[in-house]
């Protein structure tokens, strides 16, 4: 069946509207429905719409959602669950690991407090390095 406007591509969006109690249709190609050429039908908003308000209108969805290769995660049940299934699910998600992390607990560096020994252990490695590079000079 070919558009009812162009008479040149396939009809592939089919409306229909009854106005009146009588039944009208338009078989329209892709090209045409998407310029509103004819069609004023196709401004019609989404009946959730027109019950619930614009915010109801359900939200386009993106192309393609990040999906882990090797688990099978994807990105909405990271967001869902905050679980990741394997260690290349890091690399997948890499991004939204990170701003996860810095919205939970102010970054992605530990800045906080260090124990006792651990600050012995770290100043010890350090004067040996000193000592190492002062015996090679």
């Amino acid at each position: 069946m070919k558009c009812e406007k162009c008479q040149l591509n396939d009809a592939t969006v089919f409306i229909k509207q009854v106005d009146d109690g009588e039944l009208r249709e338009q078989h329209l190609c892709a090209g045409c429905a998407l310029q509103n050429e004819g069609a004023s039908d196709l401004a019609m908003p989404v009946l959730s719409e027109l019950l619930f308000g614009p915010a109801a209108a359900p939200a386009p969805r993106a192309a393609k959602e990040k999906t882990c290769r090797s688990c099978g995660i994807k990105q909405d049940d990271f967001k869902k669950n905050s679980l990741l299934g394997c260690s290349e699910c890091y690399d997948v998600f890499e991004k939204e690991v990170g701003e996860y992390l810095e919205a939970m607990q102010k970054g992605t560096l530990h800045v906080g407090k260090v124990p006792a020994r651990e600050k012995v252990k770290a100043e010890l490695a350090r004067l040996h390095r000193e000592l190492e590079q002062a015996v090679q000079a």
